[in-house]
């Protein structure tokens, strides 16, 4: 287990994002790893990326990397599919558990804060070698600060399009974007039916991982999950008719700010559902247009357990309720 500083200082700034690129590996499991974990400026652990690997090659990558480069090694491996599905998505869990844990997190943080390599390596360390059984698993790690201007400059110059300008139904340009194929997700009961549909809904969409961008976007945001990409809010931006047969609907839908999708739908009878922010959990940072926090997930899940508590609380009532009216009806 080795870590190495690439700053001289002892203890962070506490406006910055702090950065954790750490690579491993275990010869006689014949597995090699990456892992990125990032603070934002509000303490909490807000994107995390993790893959694993058969491939040696994958332990070439040097911590001291800059973090974007770190980051896009690793979602670029994996939409290629060059990693140990099974490794990854459990190391994945693990973090993930772990970020449910406040007291575990709060140590976390406060030695990454202080560059207390020893105390977060032993952290990091113990919960990847829980995953892989190995003792003599060798890990190293490099913490990297940076300001909250340049982490959002990053993440706005990755959302510069690589395609000419769309324009919308009116004719006029659509700011420089990037655009991913989606599908809308369908709600027949309650949804909203799409001839209804205006500029400004709120409607959820599901990104189709058809090309190497698509799939670029869905690991940078964390959306694969074992049944598909995860379903995300977008705003409706454009709606247009194309010639032809029934003439179809194009609908255009912010995601983010910079990252846009775009879907055709035949049917003019079909209901989209709608956005609920008591249960649909949105990209982190999609009212930023930059990395979220992790505030934002807990809001949506404290949000989405008080939802549940009213409906169990309203069933209670209505079952004592039915009781004591049949009480009074039994006594006459």
């Amino acid at each position: 287990m080795v870590s190495v500083m690439d700053s001289d200082f002892s203890q962070a700034s506490e406006d910055n994002i702090l950065i954790v690129k750490g690579r491993f590996k275990s010869v006689s499991m014949n597995l090699y790893g990456l892992f990125l974990l990032i603070f934002n400026n509000t303490k909490q652990l807000d994107i995390y990326h993790v893959i694993a690997s058969s491939y040696s090659d994958m332990y070439e990558l040097e911590p001291h990397t800059s973090w974007e480069k770190y980051e896009e090694a690793i979602v670029d491996r994996k939409w290629k599919g060059n990693y140990n599905n099974s490794t990854t998505l459990s190391i994945m869990e693990a973090i993930k558990k772990l970020t449910e844990d406040n007291k575990i997190m709060q140590l976390l943080f406060d030695h990454t804060y202080n560059y207390d390599y020893d105390q977060m390596d032993i952290i990091l360390y113990d919960l990847i070698n829980r995953i892989i059984h190995d003792k003599n698993l060798i890990m190293e790690t490099i913490i990297q600060e940076v300001s909250t201007g340049e982490f959002r400059k990053v993440k706005e110059d990755r959302s510069k399009p690589p395609e000419a300008p769309e324009k919308n139904s009116a004719g006029n340009e659509i700011p420089a974007t990037v655009i991913l194929q989606v599908k809308p997700i369908v709600a027949p009961v309650k949804g909203k039916p799409i001839y209804e549909l205006k500029i400004g809904d709120r409607i959820m969409v599901r990104l189709i991982p058809a090309t190497a961008k698509e799939n670029y976007y869905i690991d940078l945001y964390n959306l694969r999950e074992e049944k598909g990409p995860r379903p995300v809010p977008s705003t409706v931006v454009d709606i247009k008719s194309i010639p032809g047969k029934n003439n179809p609907i194009e609908i255009l839908v912010e995601i983010i700010p910079g990252v846009y999708g775009k879907f055709i739908e035949d049917e003019k009878q079909v209901r989209l559902r709608l956005y609920d922010p008591a249960s649909d959990i949105p990209i982190s940072g999609v009212n930023a247009g930059t990395a979220g926090t992790s505030s934002t997930f807990a809001d949506e899940r404290n949000g989405k357990t008080e939802h549940k508590s009213t409906l169990v609380m309203a069933a209670l009532f209505m079952i004592i309720l039915a009781l004591f009216v049949l009480l009074i009806y039994i006594s006459w």
